[in-house]
């Protein structure tokens, strides 16, 4: 049971950590005996708190007259309508390159609905973490 506890809470915060996020926690904790369905479900929940974090520093910082200003000018840019209409495929796709603190930065910065960048994340890290964890299965079941 400690064993478990202790790989569910290093999956969380290897998912919460930028650089390892689900892509270095997913195998990290299946190599070290967990099941894939417990790694996926306690790194991605640590990755996706990474989303909630980002857009409150980013509602934060924006209170600050001088930079908040500037935040406001990069969010009404002339790609407006195209952020508005394919930003959420955006945010699934490209969460998997830069990861999720940069993708969440990125989308709100670029006038993103809260709602958007949460749902396309949330979707991201599911679908990327199954894959992950499908790998890694192959992988550990080939040896």
């Amino acid at each position: 049971m400690w064993e478990y506890v202790s790989l569910s809470i290093s999956a969380f915060f290897m998912g919460y950590v930028p650089f390892f996020e689900i892509y270095l926690a997913i195998p990290v904790v299946m190599i070290a005996g967990m099941d894939p369905v417990s790694a996926i479900i306690w790194s991605g929940m640590g990755n996706f708190l990474a989303v909630p974090t980002v857009l409150f520093l980013y509602q934060l910082l924006s209170r600050w007259p001088r930079l908040g200003r500037w935040m406001k000018k990069l969010e009404y840019n002339r790609f407006r309508r195209h952020i508005d209409r394919y930003g959420g495929w955006m945010v699934l796709l490209v969460t998997v390159l830069v990861g999720v603190w940069a993708v969440a930065a990125a989308g709100r910065s670029l006038g993103m609905s809260y709602r958007v960048i949460m749902i396309s994340s949330a979707c991201s890290i599911i679908l990327y973490g199954i894959a992950t964890a499908f790998a890694v299965q192959r992988g550990l079941d080939f040896f």
